[in-house]
């Protein structure tokens, strides 16, 4: 660890040695620092201390993708802002990163729909048909266009394009089975759209009771109608 004659700027970073760091020097920030491990690349950071006097290094970025010493000096100097206020960015940093995403969030639905912890509005439980019918939906759409995406940032704004998705045949793929000839048709569709948002309203239903979201936002997404008809069967029948 060695500390710079001054601010650290361009100069400094093409000079730093693999496997060193280098803090500003006077007149620059405290804390503020660069860091170069084995390979080219050179990172930024700012080391501080919380509330409770723990000390904490927060990583800003890499050099040049798209941090400057200057910038990435501005943005250590807001988090010091925040430290000051009691907060710790570094605690932030790390519930965003380790946060459900919709993949395990769905994991978990279908874990409790087995488990039979999730009634259905009749008082009874969903019965194994129902949950091959939501596996299969997961697994066809959800997952492929919804899946990485962290279970707080999923905004009414991206299910609405989800819903024009796979209504517009999106996620229509052929699936091999694994077996000899056995394959399976993924189709899209504005019906399957319907169904697949409707089920995504209970996933997120299931999200506000485990305290991974404080909304739902399902709600307000406009549904097209949903295709199925339903035929009384004539007396011959």
């Amino acid at each position: 660890m060695a500390t710079a004659s001054g601010k650290i700027g361009l100069r400094e970073i093409r000079a730093i040695a693999p496997g060193s760091e280098l803090f500003d020097g006077p007149g620059g920030l405290p804390g503020f620092g660069t860091r170069r491990r084995a390979g080219p690349a050179v990172s930024y950071f700012v080391m501080f201390r919380t509330a409770e006097g723990r000390q904490r290094r927060f990583t800003i970025g890499t050099h040049g993708a798209p941090w400057t010493p200057e910038e990435a000096r501005a943005k250590a100097k807001a988090l010091l802002a925040e430290v000051v206020k009691g907060e710790d960015p570094s605690a932030r940093k790390r519930e965003v990163r380790e946060a459900p995403t919709v993949a395990e969030l769905c994991t978990s639905y279908l874990e409790a729909a087995e488990a039979g912890r999730l009634p259905t509005r009749r008082g009874g439980t969903k019965k194994a048909s129902t949950i091959a019918t939501d596996r299969s939906r997961i697994d066809s759409h959800i997952l492929p266009l919804l899946g990485s995406m962290k279970v707080r940032a999923v905004t009414q704004r991206d299910l609405d394009d989800f819903l024009q998705d796979v209504a517009a045949g999106k996620t229509h793929r052929r699936e091999h089975l694994g077996r000899s000839r056995a394959y399976r048709n993924v189709r899209g569709g504005m019906g399957t759209a319907s169904r697949t948002m409707g089920l995504l309203g209970a996933i997120f239903t299931y999200a506000l009771r485990m305290g991974l979201r404080d909304d739902n936002p399902t709600q307000g997404v406009l549904r097209p109608a949903d295709s199925k008809r339903e035929r009384r069967l004539s007396a011959d029948e």
